[in-house]
């Protein structure tokens, strides 16, 4: 039978323990500053505002897009990057951010709602414009309206271009009894399209997306406390799976994985999305699921070698499982690369990347921080059974 790692392979991996835990706790320190002081990429799920996909019939450099975006929102937060749909290869596409609490000001809200009065007079009841909702515009009549006055949406439509604005589409929300309808306005995407027409005539925005600011506020939270509930969760079955001696080195593993990956993220500029909560929360799965392993096998390693060394018994439970994390952990890295490689432009790629740094930083951690902390609390905490001198080494660092 094929071998990725030899049986009877002895490598000292809590020897060198002491080097690769400080070497953890100084990264993991870093990380945390890192997010504290340069915070991290929040995506329109979380940040709120617009997310527009323009497409450009010829190539379009993206300093160019950037610029634009800038004359337009000086005063909002902005981002342009590369996007690639691999159905339409003879395109140049961008995608771009606009984040802002508002899409009408009140002096347009002002000017639509006098249109209306001077078109309906008192057969209006009333304007809305709710910035959560994006560019739409809410319009409500009085009761039995309808039978007075026009309220066909072509009317409504033609109201509304009176103004600088341009109606994408108007939706009935009432009844004929109290008349009430949605139109959706031509707004932040029909602005910036317009101002790059001298780019490229046939430029055109084939998505637009639309969130909150209260909408994304939820979501962030929300997806923070799906990240604590895991971990919560996970504390749970691992204080019933194993006692006291393996739980604590399992929760700082999850942590030490977690934050060390956001801080890479932060680093790099990857954007915090709803598929990146995703991606950590998969991450944290893969983590324990690793470290459970290695832990199962150290229990039944130190139940069948009384009076061994706990130091030559850790490495003897993860040298049994060396061959297994090294299959699973590549198995799982090539289909990440996969992801990265052929998802480029999507929330694939994306859910890849995370998934990659994780993976690596998972094994790490099962080896060189969940395995200490089991020997570290066993020797401090726990019965003095494991009284035996440690193997000697070879030269190489193999014990014997």
């Amino acid at each position: 039978m094929f071998n990725i790692i030899k049986p009877g392979t002895k490598y000292d991996f809590l020897g060198k323990a002491p080097l690769f835990t400080k070497i953890s706790l100084a990264v993991f320190i870093a990380s945390l500053l890192i997010i504290a002081i340069k915070g991290v990429n929040l995506g329109l799920d979380f940040s709120g505002g617009h997310e527009i996909l323009l497409r450009f019939d010829k190539p379009v450099d993206v300093n160019q897009v950037r610029a634009r975006l800038n004359e337009l929102f000086p005063k909002v937060d902005t981002a342009v990057q590369t996007y690639e749909l691999p159905a339409e290869p003879d395109k140049t596409f961008y995608l771009t951010r606009i984040e802002r609490s508002e899409t009408f000001g009140q002096e347009e809200i002002a000017s639509l709602e006098s249109a209306f009065k001077t078109k309906y007079g008192d057969k209006l009841k009333r304007l809305r414009y709710n910035p959560e909702a994006g560019d739409v515009v809410e319009v409500e009549f009085v009761a039995n309206a309808t039978s007075a006055v026009d309220l066909s949406k072509a009317t409504l439509a033609s109201v509304v271009e009176q103004t600088e604005h341009r109606v994408r589409t108007v939706r009935d929300l009432g009844r004929a009894e109290a008349p009430r309808f949605a139109i959706v306005l031509k707004g932040v995407d029909d602005t910036l399209v317009n101002s790059l027409k001298d780019l490229d005539a046939a430029v055109a925005a084939v998505r637009v997306e639309f969130v909150g600011p209260t909408v994304g506020k939820q979501l962030r939270d929300d997806g923070i406390l799906a990240v604590l509930y895991a971990l919560l969760i996970i504390l749970v079955y691992i204080a019933l799976r194993f006692d006291f001696f393996y739980s604590p080195g399992a929760i700082i593993c999850l942590f030490h994985d977690a934050i060390i990956t956001v801080a890479l993220l932060s680093i790099i500029g990857e954007e915090f999305s709803m598929a990146t909560i995703a991606g950590l929360l998969t991450l944290v799965g893969y983590s324990i699921n690793d470290t459970i392993v290695i832990f199962d096998r150290i229990r039944e390693t130190v139940g069948k070698a009384q009076g061994a060394a706990l130091i030559d018994v850790l490495n003897r439970a993860v040298n049994e499982t060396l061959g297994r994390t090294i299959m699973t952990s590549f198995s799982t890295l090539v289909a990440c690369m996969c992801l990265m490689s052929f998802g480029r432009g999507t929330v694939l790629a994306s859910f890849g990347l995370i998934m990659t740094v994780g993976i690596v930083i998972g094994t790490y951690s099962s080896i060189y921080v969940a395995s200490p902390m089991f020997k570290y609390l066993r020797e401090r905490f726990g019965a003095k059974e494991h009284t035996a001198k440690p193997a000697k080494k070879h030269p190489q660092g193999a014990v014997v």
